[in-house]
């Protein structure tokens, strides 16, 4: 992160709202560690105060939240971090499911920046991964990816079929244990969730852009980008709940992620954006990540992975809601953040979705069932806290222009000062 002469000041009048962001501010520079990079020691910027690493998701999703306007260096390594090489070429790492949303944060960080260097490296990288992933997890079938929800790596984010036999926490254990019904190629998942093929379309597109920047051919990235756009809304939209499914034919549950990205991403069109909004539960904690809590874990809670409120996700749904013209929706998730966040002294990673306590919720682990913590000072909760003072306070668009400012009910006024941005300093106010 820069000198404090670099870090950006906020003013609203509102005392708990000005704290919360100097809070995420501080968290994001605790979470801040050197790490080797292509041989060099390098700032990057971990998952958590608990996480000795970045994680691909984790990372694309702070860059895209707030590292890219913030500290583009240290959003660069971070990216950098995460990538792997197959055959000799980079290629996105992590868990191969999610991998792809590593386009999230690189298109982001080009934009802010105009690198057109890195936008090189960045749209090689998720070319190559892009073309695994078709390989290994496309199903020409019904247009789909395979694969588990972007945040959802837990067993608890899912129904009974995809317990396993052993009590395993990860639900990567999943198609060892069941050779029987596992996909023939890639990683074995056989379910087909809704923010993960929302995350495909957006990648598409942003290689499609990012291609067009390059003087590469553009048209075959956007033209899957729309083919699986119409296969999402085929395979996923439910006109009796008035909202996307989680998991394609298999879940009707609310992936609250999914929705959001939906939303984002253009996957869904005016009306089924209005029927989301409409019909998306939001429990007095915040949005949920997925609703309802899955058995058994709603005997003793909520699952950890299920019911509970994660701030990520209320991020993304924050933004989607202000989006489509829901400032009220935006709100509530942003005052309810905040005041977790103040009350505690620090951004949890999980929140529980009645009383907004700190609180890890129930997953199997070690052979039973137990009442999982929360991890420290998690930085896509203060990223996502970020995410909605610069977008959607200050309507700072993905390049750092401003756009559209949005000043919650209750607010007389909103200051920014001392975000640089390309070498010069944004300030705004809004009234």
């Amino acid at each position: 992160m820069r000198s404090l002469a670099g870090v950006p000041r906020f003013t609203c009048g509102n005392e708990e709202l000005e704290r919360a962001f100097r809070l995420a501010l501080g968290t994001l520079v605790t979470n801040t560690r050197y790490l080797a990079v292509d041989g060099r020691e390098v700032p990057c910027l971990m998952a958590g105060l608990d996480y000795p690493t970045p994680w691909t998701r984790d990372a694309a999703i702070n860059v895209y939240f707030a590292a890219a306007l913030l500290d583009p260096e240290t959003a660069r390594n971070t990216l950098f971090s995460v990538l792997e090489r197959r055959e000799g070429w980079p290629v996105i790492g992590g868990q191969y499911w999610d991998r792809i949303i590593w386009a999230l944060g690189a298109e982001r960080l080009w934009r802010v920046t105009g690198d057109d260097r890195f936008a090189r490296l960045a749209f090689d990288a998720i070319r190559r991964t892009a073309d695994i992933c078709l390989a290994e997890e496309f199903d020409p079938a019904d247009g789909l990816f395979r694969g588990a929800a972007v945040y959802g790596d837990g067993v608890s984010a899912y129904p009974e079929k995809y317990r396993s036999p052993s009590l395993s926490s990860g639900v990567l254990r999943w198609p060892e244990e069941h050779p029987d019904l596992r996909a023939p190629v890639g990683g074995g998942l056989p379910m087909k969730a809704l923010s993960t093929n929302c995350a495909y379309v957006y990648a598409f597109e942003a290689l499609a852009r990012m291609a067009e920047a390059l003087g590469e051919e553009a048209d075959p990235w956007a033209r899957r980008a729309g083919e699986l756009r119409a296969a999402v809304n085929r395979a996923f939209w439910n006109p009796a709940a008035g909202r996307y499914d989680y998991l394609a034919g298999e879940c009707d549950a609310q992936e609250s992620l999914g929705l959001a990205f939906a939303i984002l991403f253009g996957v869904a069109d005016e009306e089924q954006i209005r029927s989301i909004l409409e019909h998306t539960h939001v429990t007095p904690a915040g949005v949920p990540c997925v609703w309802p809590s899955f058995e058994p874990y709603r005997q003793t809670g909520y699952g950890r992975h299920s019911g509970t409120v994660w701030p990520h996700i209320q991020g993304f749904w924050a933004l989607a809601a202000l989006k489509a013209g829901r400032g009220d929706l935006f709100s509530r998730e942003l005052f309810a953040l905040a005041g977790h966040a103040v009350r505690d002294g620090q951004f949890a990673e999980i929140y529980h979705p009645e009383d907004g306590r700190i609180y890890g919720g129930i997953q199997e682990g070690g052979g039973e069932y137990l009442l999982w913590r929360s991890c420290a000072a998690q930085t896509w909760s203060a990223s996502a806290l970020l995410a909605m003072v610069f977008s959607g306070i200050f309507g700072l668009e993905a390049d750092g222009r401003p756009g559209m400012p949005y000043l919650p009910e209750g607010l007389g006024f909103a200051e920014l000062s001392g975000l640089t941005v390309r070498g010069r300093e944004i300030r705004l106010r809004v009234t």
